[in-house]
Order: structure tokens, then sequence, then C-alpha cells
């Protein structure tokens, strides 16, 4: 009876100590993403608890879109986790300059102005993000479209650049101009057993390049050639991941959880020949189809794979 009580004692004692295990996440810095190929990228957890997933979030940073897509992650043990990216368009960066005229009759704005001082003159791409980051304005100028932005970044306006407040204005303006693409932003978070969000990471940044050399092993090539895009806004349904390309994009996941086949990027799983007349299936396998060729005005046809937007 006594051995009992102590047990019991000790029990009582260990419970608050593994509630209060704390879950911490990290994503890797993976050095760079490719144009037009499958990136893989690493994250790691600590103290995760028992039937949980992890989540990896990525979205190109553009001055107008801000959601994110995500994809499941695979353990690889001991914590790690990895999984593959789908194939980043050839995006360039619009930079934006910041016009400090337009602040004048803003608040939250204008006070930022005053605390970057001279730098925002010198610094003016810079100023224009840490303005849009630090403010409720999401159009520092003023002069992007709005309905887009009110449609766009409705989940993802409310995401903290970590990576950008970690900079100095002229560390961010020379990295800004010395970019070839629009690169990744992102983020991984961890899942309980029933689905709430129980940790998730600082945001990072990831350069994407031309000269990127990624290869995949027979795993990561699987995977990247069946991918299942998480969405998390209502606009992204029934739309081409922004300014990724279709290809390996197999299934979505939309904000609400429910799964369902691609059926965008598989209607449009075609390329265009140098002759316009020629339509050439570029995945028939994905689709049922051999071939297509069209003698004619090929107006009202999808669109070729991943075209820019809006």
């Amino acid at each position: 009876m006594k051995n009992f009580t102590l047990l019991a004692i000790l029990a009582s004692l260990l419970v608050p100590a593994v509630a209060s295990a704390q879950t911490l996440v990290a994503v890797d810095d993976v050095g760079c993403l490719p144009i037009g190929d499958n990136g893989v990228v690493t994250a790691a957890v600590s103290g995760e608890p028992g039937g949980s997933t992890v989540r990896y979030y990525f979205r190109r940073l553009h001055e107008e879109v801000e959601d994110f897509y995500f994809v499941e992650m695979t353990p690889l043990g001991g914590g790690r986790y990895w999984t593959t990216l789908p194939k980043a368009a050839d995006e360039t960066l619009d930079l934006m300059e910041l016009q400090p005229e337009l602040a004048e009759e803003r608040a939250e704005a204008q006070r930022i102005l005053d605390e970057l001082g001279d730098e925002a003159d010198d610094h003016p791409t810079a100023a224009w993000w840490v303005v849009k980051e630090r403010t409720e304005y999401r159009d520092p100028n003023d002069d992007l479209d709005t309905a887009i932005i009110e449609e766009r970044a409705q989940s993802g306006k409310l995401q903290r650049r970590d990576w950008m407040l970690q900079m100095s204005l002229g560390e961010l303006e020379t990295w800004l101009a010395g970019l070839e693409n629009e690169p990744t932003e992102v983020y991984a978070t961890v899942l309980g057993p029933d689905g709430s969000e129980v940790a998730r990471s600082a945001m990072g940044v990831i350069e994407v390049s031309g000269d990127c050399d990624v290869e995949l092993d027979e795993r990561q090539r699987g995977q990247a050639e069946n991918l299942v895009v998480g969405e998390t806004a209502p606009w992204e349904i029934g739309r081409r991941v922004f300014h990724w390309q279709c290809d390996g994009i197999v299934s979505r996941r939309d904000y609400r959880g429910v799964l369902r086949a691609d059926d965008v990027c598989r209607a449009c799983v075609v390329a265009w020949t140098d002759d316009p007349k020629t339509l050439v299936a570029a995945a028939a396998s994905a689709i049922g189809v051999i071939g297509i060729l069209i003698d004619g005005d090929p107006e009202g046809l999808p669109e070729p794979v991943s075209p820019s937007e809006p």
C-alpha cells in the first residue's frame, strides 16, 4: 500500500512536467530554391506531442498577394522533417519605392518614417517594405490594386516577416536589389492530434534562382510528382498555386480541410509549341491524353501552365 501511494505521488509530480514541455519548431536555411524544378526543405521539431503533424507554409514575396499555401512534412527521425515544394515559376520581384509625401495623412506610416529618418530617403525600396510590414497599410503608396489586396492577403498579412525585421534598412535594400527572382517566404507549424496549432516557427526567406542546383533522391522525386498543396484562403480554390508551376500538383486541401483533385492543373497540363496552332500534351499520363492538334484559332483554350498572376 505504501509503495502504491509513493508511485501515485511520483506520478502526480511527473504529469505537470510532461504537460509543460514546450514544443518548438524551426525551419532550416536551405540556401536556395530552383526556378522550374522542385526544392527540398527541412525543419527541426522538439517536444512534439504524440500524433502530431508538421506543415510547411510557403508563398512568393509579392507586393499584393500575401496568402500562404502549405504541404505536409515527412519525419526523418530525431525531430527532423522534410518535404518538397512545387516548382517555382520564373517571376521577377517588382521593386516598389516609398513615396514619403503619401504618408502625410497616415499617422502610423508617418511615425515609422520619422523613426527611419534619412535612411528612408536613402533606401526607398526597403522603406516601402518596412512601412508595409510595420503598419496596417498593405499598400504604402496607395497605388496598387485594392481588390487584389483585399482578396489575396486575407490571412497572410497577419504573419510577421521575422526575417525582414532582423535586417537594417541598408541590408534589406541591397538584398532586394540583388534578387534574380521573387524569393519564397516560409514557416512551419506543429499540429496536435486534434488539428490545433501547437507551435509555429519564425518566418524565414529563401532565394529563388536559376543557378540553384538541387538533386532529388528517389523518394523526394516521388513526392514531387504527387504533391498535395494546402490552401489558407477562399480565393485559392479553383486557381493555380500563385507563382508556382502546376507540374506535379495532383491534389489540393482547402482552408476548410476538404481534400480534392486539382482539376485546374490537370486541365492545363499542356504546352504551346512554336506553332501556335499546335498544342502538345505535357503530361498526358496524368489526364489520359496522348496529344491534341488544333487547326484554327487557339483562342478560348486553357492558358499555358502557370502564367503570371494577377
